[in-house]
């Protein structure tokens, strides 16, 4: 069985989405091209693998067709994971310092659920099944975290200087 490059991969994934999600949408790939800003010509040469796409579209493509399998792959090739940044339309009040502590347990959880599938030093499917999705939720909701503390700072410290506190 032949194992496809990088390029070879990367080419076929990007007719396949292009492909599915144009449809999906309901849109032209000459719109899509024209969203994008090269032309036609030059777009169906990057969807036929005769010339490499530029790396400063993938992320307006991907934008554009709401998938973003593309960058996932990238992501896959270099060992990492990405999340989406989570929008946060307003400051935590009581109840999200309350998600906050949730989320330390379900840190502790899943970190003991990853305890017991190592315990035996074999990696079972069914242990696998279970920890993982755990681990997913748990690595998602600290990038939310993250995101949060920043914008949290950013409001606290609005221009580098703590935001003053009208005195009653």
């Amino acid at each position: 069985m032949e194992t496809l490059t990088l390029k070879a991969r990367f080419s076929e994934l990007l007719y396949r989405v292009v492909e599915e999600q144009t449809s999906k949408l309901g849109i032209t790939t000459r719109a899509l091209a024209d969203n994008l800003g090269p032309n036609y010509r030059s777009l169906m040469y990057w969807l036929e693998g005769e010339r490499k796409f530029p790396a400063e579209l993938l992320p307006r493509l991907c934008a554009a067709l709401g998938d973003y399998r593309l960058l996932d792959e990238l992501e896959t090739e270099v060992g990492r994971v990405s999340y989406h940044v989570p929008e946060i339309g307003c400051l935590p009040n009581a109840e999200d310092v309350r998600a906050i502590q949730q989320l330390v347990k379900e840190v502790g959880g899943a970190l003991e659920s990853l305890s017991r599938t190592l315990e035996d030093g074999i990696v079972e499917a069914h242990e696998l099944d279970e920890t993982l999705p755990e681990l997913d939720d748990v690595i998602r909701e600290c990038a939310r975290l993250k995101h949060w503390l920043r914008s949290r700072h950013q409001h606290d410290f609005p221009n580098g200087q703590p935001r003053r506190r009208s005195v009653v």
